[in-house]
This record gives structure tokens, sequence and C-alpha cells, in this order.
């Protein structure tokens, strides 16, 4: 497939950004997961073990949609301005992130500590009244969410999800008007898409392929915030088509 760009194309094909998108996926997927103890009844001797780990890894993936869910409320209603509704989409969000501290395995010791970091910095974003902050902060959460997920091999492929998050950012910072943050977004994007795309075929989303296909053609010559705010909003969209692909049931 034709893409638009020498820069972006000569990028995303380089040994440096290919062996570091490697090592980063294989440093999530080489893991093993593990629930510590006391969190969880045996299971009964006669069950296998494989379904015992499925139905912990199916548990675990919904509970981490769930709570990307509460950001991804947090972060609609403080980009419509209504700060004054996120106080109760808070608490549900901290619930859910307080189910996820029986995580342990040595990338999570990383990013649930960094979870609950963020959390304390979109409450006080919220305690503040600061709209763009509680926009970043909530957004990054659905970011560590995705992350934590990819042991767990979720149906959804993580790249929809790091789009989908990479469509929010390039909401906040186009309102930010920052020109070189936005096309470091871009570049993000690439990389996802590129390794998203034979994912499509796959599944047949041919259509959704060369709709998305087409608005990264546009992303890469865009150059004004407002461009980038106009193309956030397809980018949302589009990633919401995509999801439906890979989240409908099977025939």
């Amino acid at each position: 497939m034709k893409h638009t760009g020498r820069t972006f194309s000569s990028l995303v094909t380089s040994p440096v950004c290919l062996g570091l998108l490697a090592a980063v996926c294989t440093s999530c997927l080489t893991s093993t997961p593990a629930l510590a103890q006391g969190t969880a009844v045996p299971p009964p001797k006669e069950q296998p073990k494989s379904s015992v780990a499925s139905g912990r890894a199916n548990f675990i993936v919904t509970g981490l949609d769930t709570l990307s869910g509460s950001a991804e409320d947090i972060y609609t209603l403080a980009l419509a301005g209504k700060m004054d509704r996120v106080g109760k989409k808070l608490e549900v969000l901290k619930k859910n992130a307080a189910a996820f501290d029986f995580i342990q395995d040595e990338t999570n010791r990383i990013l649930l500590p960094r979870l609950g970091r963020t959390v304390s910095d979109l409450e006080i974003a919220i305690a503040t009244h600061n709209r763009l902050d509680t926009m970043r902060y909530s957004n990054r959460i659905t970011l560590i969410a995705a992350t934590v997920a990819i042991p767990f091999k979720p149906s959804l492929p993580t790249e929809v999800s790091l789009l989908d998050y990479n469509g929010r950012e390039l909401e906040i910072w186009s309102e930010m008007k920052k020109a070189d943050k936005l096309s470091s977004i871009v570049i993000r994007m690439h990389l996802a898409w590129q390794t998203l795309m034979p994912k499509l075929i796959e599944q047949n989303g041919i259509k959704e392929l060369r709709r998305f296909s087409d608005l990264m053609g546009h992303l890469e010559q865009a150059r004004a915030p407002e461009e980038y705010s106009r193309l956030s909003k397809l980018v949302l969209v589009e990633t919401d088509a995509m999801r439906s692909i890979f989240v409908r049931p099977v025939r």
C-alpha cells in the first residue's frame, strides 16, 4: 500500500524504530503475570489449567476495559467543559484502578505504581478545576490500561487502543497549539497503524483500512493546529469503527 510522506515511511522502516517497537512488545509479552496469593479462590482440581488462565485473563482484560472506559468518561466531560460532573466519575475510576493491585509481575511493578500516581495527578487536576490536565491525565490512564492488558492478549488489538489514545492526544495538543508535539503524535500513530493493517486485512476490514490510510495521509500533511483538531475527530470515529470489527461476535 502506498503511503504519502517520505519522512514517515523511512522512519517506520528504520532498524532503530522497528527494534525499539519489538523490544517494547517483547518485554510485555514475555512476562508471565500472576495473581498475588490469597486474591482468588483456587479452582477445582479437575478444571484444566489453560481454562483457569484464560478465565483470569478475561477477568483482568474486562476490568482494564472498565477502567479505561471510566477514564474516557472523565476525558469526554472535561473536553465538553463539564468539570462539575467529573467528581462522581472519579470515584468510580478510583475503585476500578484499586482492583489491579493484585497483579504481580515484573512489568506491572512499574506500570501499576505509575497508574496510582496518574490517578493522584488526575484527582488534583479535578480538584483545582484544571480542565486540560484533567484531559491529559485521564487519557494517560487509558494508555496505561492498554499497556497492562498486553500480556493477557485482549481480543482488541493494542494498536486500536493506541490510535484511540493518540486521537485524544491530538485533541489536547491542538487546543494547546503545540505544532511540534502534534507532529510527534502522528509519527507514533504511524507506527501503530503499520502493525494494525495486516490484522484488519485478516478481519476483512478493507473499508476501514482504506479510510484510515487516507486519514493518515491527511495527518501527515497537516500543519496548523486547527487541521489536527478537525482530523482528531475523524480519528476517534474511525477507531470506534475498527473496534467494532474486532469485538463483534464470531459467526
